[in-house]
């Protein structure tokens, strides 16, 4: 027995690095952070496909967490299909499995949040997209409407929220008078900018557009003063 144990011993010191290696190459590979999901994508997934998603590529981007900790990210989109942020990692694909621990993931200067918001009386979870944030804040909230011919294509389609006084956001058909009922001194410049734009008033990117141009307005005008 005494000579069987310094031999294991030497056994144990020279052993192969085996699974251990693996692990921290796996690691250093895909970082997990704690709030992101290994997954390998279906082929269809790596394609372009306006249908699933709200950017067709990976764009640069950040993830804030909870605890203020900064994820920044070369390759990152929102698929909306299934109401999920995708990442990609050193060639390497995983998804946030712990969205109640992020605070807000930035994709290309859009910003999204998840959180509980109701609709037709019913209390959700996902993803909203922010629009505005101030005594009242705005969402918008992408989803896909499939057709009932499958040989036709799917539509992005849009809902509009708004979140008052610490309450859950609720859904509301335009965002068009609330943002004129925060903007009321700039009604005429808003109407314009869309008009001259040629943009909708249910068109999210355009509506981030407009609330960007107003921000600049009022902190023009406050300064001119």
């Amino acid at each position: 027995m005494k000579k069987f144990l310094p031999l294991l011993l030497i056994l144990i010191i020279n052993i192969p690095s085996g699974f251990c290696s693996d692990n921290s190459v796996q690691t250093s590979q895909f970082p997990n952070y704690g709030i992101l999901h290994y997954f390998v994508p279906s082929p269809s997934v790596k394609n372009t496909n306006t249908l699933l998603f709200a950017n067709d590529f990976f764009q640069p981007g950040k993830i804030v967490t909870r605890n203020k900790n900064i994820i920044s990210l070369n390759g990152i989109r929102y698929n909306i299909a299934e109401d999920a942020i995708e990442c990609q990692i050193n060639k390497q694909y995983c998804r946030i499995s712990s969205p109640h621990k992020i605070s807000e993931v930035e994709i290309n200067d859009t910003h999204y949040v998840y959180k509980k918001y109701l609709q037709n009386g019913d209390s959700i979870q996902g993803y909203l997209q922010k629009i505005y944030t101030g005594r009242q804040n705005l969402y918008v909230k992408h989803f896909i409407k499939k057709s009932n011919n499958s040989d036709m294509k799917c539509d992005i389609k849009s809902m509009f929220f708004v979140e008052k006084d610490g309450g859950l956001p609720q859904k509301v058909h335009s965002l068009r008078l609330e943002l004129l009922k925060i903007y009321k001194n700039q009604t005429s410049s808003a109407n314009l900018f869309m008009k001259s734009n040629n943009y909708k008033w249910n068109d999210s990117k355009a509506l981030v557009q407009l609330v960007n141009y107003l921000e600049k307005l009022t902190a023009d005008n406050v300064a001119s003063r």
